[in-house]
């Protein structure tokens, strides 16, 4: 009885695991015509990037392999007018592109002021330094999910 409870139970645990999806990353030519300003609130908002990969000397243990150095997007989304930003301004998901190569992270750390809004992604892929990319954010205002691009930024290296 005890085994069919249990055989029951991780039935219904992986019936549940397996009815969400996720969902398919857009491609590169989709996230080109993601506009460069938007309208939220009365106020036209634009996008302010920097990206790197921190190319520091580390020590490693004999055999550990060495600690990924992706890329690390900051981004600041401001008023073009530099006042006040609409309040309830979040990010949900940042994506990258690298010509025709596409990543996104939805784990953005979100920082900012009255002024102005952004936040961190780490962990990206390895482009090289010198790489120009697009940086795409996925914004949610009062006035729904919005994206906001930024176009041509350099891949810098920390040494």
């Amino acid at each position: 009885m005890r085994r069919n409870l249990l055989f029951v139970g991780a039935l219904a645990l992986l019936a549940g695991c397996s009815g969400g999806s996720v969902a398919p990353l857009p491609t590169a030519a989709q996230l080109r015509a993601v506009p460069l300003s938007l309208g939220v609130s009365g106020k036209t908002l634009k996008g302010e990037t920097f990206l790197w990969r921190d190319l520091m000397p580390t020590i490693t243990e004999p055999g550990s392999p060495a600690p990924k150095r992706g890329v690390i997007v900051l981004f600041t989304v401001k008023a073009e007018d530099n006042t006040v930003l609409p309040s309830g301004l979040s990010a949900e998901k940042i994506t990258i592109t690298n010509g025709d190569e596409v990543w996104a992270s939805s784990e953005v750390e979100l920082r900012g002021d009255a002024n102005s809004f952004g936040g961190v992604v780490r962990n990206g892929p390895e482009w090289a330094v010198g790489s120009s990319v697009d940086v795409v954010v996925d914004l949610r205002s009062t006035d729904g999910t919005q994206q906001l691009r930024a176009v041509g930024q350099i891949v810098q290296g920390v040494y």
